[in-house]
């Protein structure tokens, strides 16, 4: 069923309908707010909080982007935590594998491969969390979420041109951040 049909029942009265969205977008808030927090407990609530507003204002919600309307209350939510934590940002912890039913030598090559791709998650999470935020929130939308710079700036309340500068800006630093030598000391 479409967002839009689902948001109808919802406001219908309909809220068996509201499981339903958590489960298509739980995994893209949380990895939002993961990537936001630096901690997958912080960002586990973070994610809880945001599904608890969008319930709360369900019936408020005039139907554009409702990924897009979600995704702004995370990032509401993970600004709001940034200023009052008082937390040091710290790498997320890896996602263990299992090697199960493979060859030895064919797991050796999967398990080479798969702590490269997770040793370049981690840098570039820490090097994601360098930036400053409003750089670092553009960024994780368009490249991440996939949203061009107008829906990034109707989400974020900042000018078009601003949110072209972020994105460009923090791809810049990003560069910079991941080709210095000293970075991953």
């Amino acid at each position: 069923m479409e967002d839009r049909e689902l948001i109808r029942r919802i406001q219908d009265g309909q809220k068996q309908y509201l499981n339903e969205i958590a489960e298509k977008y739980y995994d893209d808030i949380y990895y939002f707010c993961c990537y936001q927090t630096g901690s997958r407990e912080d960002a586990y609530d973070l994610a809880q909080e945001t599904f608890l507003r969008f319930i709360r204002y369900v019936d408020r919600y005039q139907y554009r982007n409702l990924k897009g309307y979600i995704l702004t209350i995370a990032m509401n939510l993970c600004r709001n935590y940034a200023c009052g934590s008082g937390k040091a940002p710290v790498l997320p912890e890896s996602f263990e594998s299992e090697q199960g039913g493979r060859g030895e030598e064919e797991a050796q090559v999967s398990c080479g491969r798969e702590y490269e791709e997770r040793e370049n998650s981690l840098l570039l999470a820490a090097a994601l969390r360098r930036l400053p935020d409003i750089q670092r929130e553009a960024v994780i939308l368009h490249y991440f979420y996939g949203y061009k710079n107008r829906e990034i700036s109707r989400m974020t309340g900042a000018s078009y041109s601003a949110v072209k500068s972020r994105v460009r800006q923090g791809l810049e630093k990003l560069q910079q951040l991941l080709n210095r030598e000293d970075f991953y000391e």
